[in-house]
């Protein structure tokens, strides 16, 4: 949902810093997978440049294999 072209960002779950991301991370795709809620907060830790992309211009099969790879809340 969210493209990150450039500058750093932070991930934190539950207060728990879990992740560093950098240009081409992609941020977004489980609230867009199971119904719109955010499992993550994201804090840029550098000026950064984003381009969102509208959930329906995404593959849907390609954007659950990306969120199946990432932490939620309940893991």
């Amino acid at each position: 949902r969210v493209l990150f072209r450039s500058g750093m960002l932070k991930v934190d779950i539950d207060g728990e810093h879990v992740a560093e991301l950098g240009p081409g991370a992609i941020v977004g795709e489980r609230a867009i997978v199971e119904g719109g809620f955010a499992t993550a907060t994201v804090t840029a830790v550098t000026p950064v440049r984003v381009a969102t992309i509208p959930a329906e211009n995404v593959d849907q099969s390609e954007l659950e294999q990306v969120a199946e790879t990432r932490r939620t809340v309940k893991d």
